[in-house]
């Protein structure tokens, strides 16, 4: 297969990857008309949940798409590389959320969502106020787990 045709396969799998991801978003999301007729309806709970399964479909389909760009005969020997070195960097965030959000929730919260970017680190707590005390002790849990900076931790606590 020629360069130029390995370059369109690999665009429009990118392409369906980004209109998956948008219908994902468009399907998913609860209906204004149907949450104000359903006297707010819409809890936390259901926020929380709905972003993980968002987060998983997403990095499922993610997965995916790396797999066949590594599975592909067709794929260089440079993209099946970039493309393993990719997938391990997602697996690692997912890792490292899970375990991030594991030890937030030991600190007492009911609930909290934790997405690691290639800089920040943004954390969603089930929570009203938090006192200097409490967000030092999630900022010190990411930190001694990952070695960001504070300057790259975001802490949003969401009122119940």
């Amino acid at each position: 297969m020629s360069k130029k045709k390995k370059i369109i396969v690999l665009a429009s799998m990118v392409a369906l990857l980004v209109l998956t991801g948008c219908l994902n978003y468009f399907l998913n999301r609860p209906d204004s008309a149907q949450s104000a007729s359903a006297g707010n309806s819409y809890t936390y709970a259901d926020y929380f949940a709905s972003q993980r399964a968002d987060r998983s479909s997403s990095r499922s389909e993610t997965v995916m798409y790396y797999n066949a760009i590594i599975n592909s005969e067709a794929t260089s020997e440079t993209a099946k590389a970039d493309a393993e070195r990719e997938l391990a960097a997602l697996v690692g965030n997912m890792e490292t959320e899970q375990r991030l959000e594991s030890l937030i929730k030991s600190l007492g919260y009911d609930d909290c969502l934790v997405t690691v970017g290639s800089e920040n680190i943004n954390v969603i707590l089930k929570s009203g106020t938090m006192t200097e005390k409490e967000v030092g002790q999630v900022v010190e849990i990411i930190q001694s787990e990952t070695g960001k900076e504070a300057a790259y931790i975001r802490i949003k606590p969401i009122n119940i």
